[in-house]
């Protein structure tokens, strides 16, 4: 799969709308960018629905063509948007080289811009980081972007533009700091960080991210041996997931359920979660979420004494791990 990030075939295409509009009159110039813009705005909203389904040969499509179109207006702040918005495609399938070139890029590009393009650049960075096993390298760039003028007491990141963060942000921010805190080892200070997240996402009625706080309380609580309480807050993850149809969500709340009932004994009750995952993601061809799945399920298939499912099992992953 490939994409452009900065196309070529744009520029020219930019080239020959500046010659078109120059023969005309100012308010169809003006008319002209606004529909590109709103062209643009209507292949995000599509590529953004694609990209919650885990369709992501979709989504980077209809990105590719919002940033071709923004492009094509010398439109900055929905190049930076786009731009964005293709990195978290590359993110998401793996290729992380890519995917931070373009972060970088478009961080570059917002650093002195508005706070919401300054912001949502360094915190796919961070994420980024995040997938990539670097916590301390995320927790800074997570701790930067709230320094001020943005948010924090003391301290301000580089090339910043001034302005402050909202508290939906400031809730982002929160959340992924959690996750680095949580992958240091350091639970306590994960635990505050997530309940701060989870606290506005709820005032601010934002299922997606009350069901991400949902689902990283939960592995918090896991790793701290308190299943009932991991369980629970698996559990609401999964429903709120469940709510707005975020099949990726749903096939990582599935996962973890089977992960905290073999925790907790319940060997029937993690086969059926496993399964049900696993289900879920091959429906999105989520190849590592199904690998992961299968692992799991023969070793539950094994245990529960369901022998020719696990020989299922075993074929499937073999099949599965087969070079094309």
């Amino acid at each position: 799969m490939s994409a452009r990030p900065f196309p070529a075939a744009p520029l020219l295409l930019a080239a020959l709308c500046l010659l078109a509009v120059s023969c005309s009159s100012a308010p169809k110039k003006t008319e002209t960018v606004t529909e590109s813009k709103n062209r643009a705005a209507e292949a995000t909203d599509i590529g953004n629905a694609y990209f919650r389904q885990g369709r992501y040969d979709l989504a980077l499509r209809f990105f590719t063509q919002a940033l071709d179109t923004n492009t094509s207006v010398d439109n900055e702040e929905g190049i930076v948007q786009s731009s964005n918005s293709i990195g978290k495609v590359y993110m998401a399938v793996g290729s992380f080289d890519a995917a931070e070139e373009i972060f970088t890029r478009a961080l570059a590009r917002s650093a002195g811009g508005s706070v919401e393009l300054f912001f949502v650049s360094s915190n796919n960075l961070g994420e980024l980081y995040l997938q990539k096993g670097e916590p301390a390298k995320a927790l800074a760039t997570f701790e930067q972007v709230l320094a001020p003028p943005l948010g924090a007491p003391s301290g301000a990141p580089s090339g910043a533009p001034s302005g402050g963060l909202s508290d939906v942000q400031r809730a982002v921010l929160y959340h992924n700091m959690g996750t680095a805190h949580k992958n240091l080892g350091d639970l306590a200070r994960a635990r505050e960080d997530l309940e701060k997240s989870l606290a506005i996402n709820l005032a601010h009625k934002l299922a997606e991210e009350t069901a991400a706080d949902y689902y990283m309380l939960a592995s918090v609580d896991s790793k701290q041996g308190d299943l009932e309480s991991a369980m629970k807050n698996a559990q609401l993850a999964l429903a709120t997931d469940k709510k707005i149809e975020n099949s990726v969500g749903i096939a990582m709340d599935l996962y973890a359920l089977g992960v905290i009932s073999s925790k907790r004994k319940d060997t029937a009750a993690a086969y059926d979660y496993f399964q049900r995952s696993y289900l879920v993601s091959t429906t999105l061809s989520m190849k590592s979420d199904m690998r992961k799945a299968l692992v799991e399920l023969i070793s539950a298939a094994d245990a529960l004494g369901r022998k020719a499912e696990a020989e299922n099992y075993r074929q499937a992953l073999a099949e599965l791990d087969s070079p094309p």
